[in-house]
C-alpha cells in the first residue's frame, strides 16, 4: 500500500508542517509500514503498536533533539525512528549493520539515551532534568514508562527523589 504521508517524513519538523486532518491517516501508514518490516525481520510489533499515536503526538508538541524523549522500553521507540529520519534504513531493523532495535546514541541525534529494558528510563530523565535545571537550560525531558518499569526498584527511587530535584519532568504512564 502507498504511504505518501511518511514518505514525506524526513524529520520531526515535517510531523509538525502536516495538517491536523491528516494525522489518523499518518498513524495508518505508520502501522503498516510496522506490520509490513517487522513481519520480515523480525522485533517488537505490539508494543509499537500501541505507540503510533502518542509519539505522533510528541514530536508534534516537542522539538527533538533539543528535547528529550526516553522510553523506557526502547524497543518501543519504532515509530520514533521512522519519525526522525531513518524511514530510509528502517528494513534494515535489528539486522547486521541495520539500524538498532532499541534506541541508540550513536544511531541518531534524537536518541538521548539508550537502554533496552524496563526500570532505568525514569532515573535517566530525573538526571537529564536536574543537570538542565542546574545549567539553566529550558528543553524538555519526557519519560514514556509502562507496568514493567515500575516492578524496579531505581523507578521507585526516582519517584521519590522527583520533587525534590526538578519541577520540570514530563512521565507519561502508558
Amino acid at each position: 500500500m502507498a504511504t505518501p504521508l511518511l514518505d514525506s517524513i524526513q524529520g520531526p519538523q515535517d510531523v509538525k508542517k502536516l495538517p491536523s486532518k491528516d494525522l489518523p491517516r499518518l498513524a495508518e501508514e505508520i502501522r503498516e509500514e510496522l506490520i509490513s518490516v517487522l513481519s520480515k525481520t523480525g522485533g517488537h510489533l505490539g508494543p509499537n503498536l500501541g505507540v503510533v499515536e502518542l509519539t505522533i503526538a510528541l514530536h508534534r508538541v516537542f522539538d527533538t533533539p533539543t528535547d528529550h524523549f526516553l522510553f523506557d522500553v526502547s524497543h518501543q521507540a519504532y515509530v520514533h525512528k521512522l519519525l526522525t529520519g531513518r524511514r530510509d534504513r528502517f528494513h534494515t531493523i535489528r539486522q547486521a549493520g541495520g539500524l538498532n532495535g532499541f534506541m541508540l546514541r550513536t544511531e541518531s541525534e534524537h536518541d538521548c539515551f539508550g537502554a533496552g529494558h524496563a526500570g532505568t528510563a525514569l532515573s535517566a530523565a530525573l538526571g537529564m532534568a536536574t543537570a538542565r535545571d542546574m545549567r539553566g537550560g529550558k528543553e524538555h525531558v519526557i519519560c514514556l514508562a509502562g507496568d514493567a518499569a515500575f516492578t524496579c526498584g531505581i523507578t521507585f527511587e526516582a519517584l521519590n527523589n522527583v520533587a525534590h530535584h526538578t519541577k520540570r519532568l514530563i512521565t507519561i504512564l502508558n
